[in-house]
């Protein structure tokens, strides 16, 4: 009987977020648990083992939480200390499966997390056990993390939709190796350029036909995956960047060739990852939604994006529509804890004179006095307070939340189609909310997720660079 654990720490990681991930954060799950609950990747190879003969799928433990500042250094020992202690208490294993993010930093430490985590396990299991690595396509990679895993597999959709896809690979891949006795190598090329997930919504060129590619590569004999990793630009590390690694059953020459053409094609179409959506500043994106007919219309707040891990604290956007006077609109979202408390001992239909801006984090606390009417008190999404501001309903929140889902609205007592405006801290829409936006524009609005790169401030990314350095030459290294 083969065993083979499961594992991870799932994270992507805003290290520009003034505010850091802790221990208290992270869902974790322990055992059978992780079977039973876990999303993402774990299903897809949860899916594929069940019935794979002669193997014990061994679940040990496995931490999520939502997109957030960088891992706080204790919080991270914690979890990486009882992954390790799991894996020795609880071994040998024949194989391990990891499932993580690849855009984890971790508070101080001068390497990247996923490659310190994977290379944690390696250690901790020997040189001959096959590591399985399931990974989101808007993290990084380094050299040292691609040498430590044995096979590699990534999401190939923004927004994602192949998650279950993704880890039935993963587990396939990992299962070959075991059962057949290949010795896979991996080629890695790093690509200098730096893109939001914004600019390569694979449903939009180029990375429609990018990704569309991998099936070819797939396709030549030999070759187990594909990764085409699009990074996670926000951070300032030498690592951030994109990336790309093609595992072949057992020839190096033929992965490098793959890597390298593949990473030289990403190259020649640099130019073309721009925002493919409908883009303005605040007061164009409000102005223009006022003069739309289309209902409902969805303005991403993408500076303050918190699937990237931005604290959602920002209330510029909500200024913005008080300030035009904005009627039938929706802020929904807006971790600001002192003034729920303020709601809380008003009580349900009292009056309130809020201070909109003052608990700002991520941008300078800019107060504006409003009068506002406490509609609803409730918890879920944190404890949170639903008022009107005007013609404006929103809601503020004593934790950082993410709405993405028209249930959430509808537990804040909000119908997501009902009303004229909806702003939403989002960068694309995901799935569920694009399906019901009749008309959608990205606000290029300010803050820890700002889209505007070349304007931030870089210390320790790798240079050259695209775009910073729009004049660059580069040539494809596969390692």
């Amino acid at each position: 009987m083969k065993r083979i654990a499961i594992v991870g720490i799932s994270i992507e990681c805003l290290e520009r977020s003034p505010v850091l991930a802790q221990y208290e954060d992270f869902n974790i799950l322990r055992g059978k648990q992780i079977l039973d609950e876990a999303p993402s990747f774990i299903k897809g190879i949860s899916g594929r083992m069940r019935n794979a003969p002669g193997v014990e799928l061994c679940p040990l433990v496995w931490a999520s939480t939502l997109p957030n500042g960088a891992v706080e250094a204790s919080a991270y020992a914690r979890l990486k200390g009882e992954t390790l202690a799991r894996l020795e208490a609880e071994g040998p294993f024949d194989g391990v499966l990891v499932s993580g993010h690849g855009a984890m930093e971790v508070e101080g430490l001068a390497r990247h997390g996923e490659t310190d985590f994977i290379c944690a396990v390696r250690q901790a299991v020997g040189a001959r056990v096959p590591l399985g690595i399931a990974l989101d396509l808007h993290g990084n990679l380094t050299a040292e993390m691609v040498r430590a895993g044995t096979v590699y597999d990534a999401l190939r959709t923004a927004p994602h939709v192949d998650h279950f896809e993704t880890g039935w690979r993963t587990a396939d891949h990992l299962l070959a190796v075991m059962q057949q006795g290949i010795k896979p190598h991996n080629a890695y090329a790093y690509i200098p350029i730096l893109i939001a997930g914004e600019q390569a919504v694979t449903s939009q060129e180029p990375a429609y036909s990018l990704y569309a590619s991998l099936k070819q590569f797939d396709a030549i004999p030999g070759i187990l995956d594909m990764l085409l990793m699009v990074g996670f630009a926000w951070n300032d590390r030498p690592w951030s960047g994109m990336g790309v690694v093609a595992t072949h059953q057992s020839d190096p020459t033929i992965a490098a060739k793959a890597a390298g053409e593949l990473a030289g094609r990403i190259w020649q179409r640099r130019k073309e990852f721009v925002l493919s959506m409908e883009t303005a500043s605040i007061q164009q994106g409000v102005q223009r939604a006022l003069a739309a007919s289309e209902r409902p219309l969805y303005l991403s707040d993408s500076g303050d994006n918190t699937t990237a891990g931005a604290t959602g604290d920002s209330t510029v956007v909500l200024k913005e529509l008080l300030t035009q006077d904005v009627q039938d609109a929706v802020v929904a979202g807006i971790w600001a804890p002192q003034t729920v408390r303020q709601c809380q001992a008003a009580g349900i239909g009292a009056k309130v004179t809020l201070q909109i801006g003052a608990e700002q984090r991520s941008l300078p606390a800019e107060s504006l006095p409003v009068e506002a009417v406490v509609e609803a008190l409730g918890t879920g999404e944190g404890e949170w307070a639903r008022l009107r501001c005007k013609g404006v309903i929103v809601t503020f929140h004593t934790r950082r939340v993410g709405i993405m889902e028209r249930a959430q609205y509808q537990r804040l007592g909000i119908d997501p189609q009902a009303h004229r405006i909806y702003v939403i801290k989002l960068g694309y829409l995901v799935p569920e909310i694009a399906e019901i936006a009749k008309r959608h524009i990205l606000l290029l609005s300010p803050g820890a997720a700002n889209l505007d790169f070349p304007t931030m401030h870089w210390e320790h990314v790798h240079r050259p660079v695209y775009p910073l350095d729009r004049n660059m030459t580069w040539e494809v290294e596969v390692v």
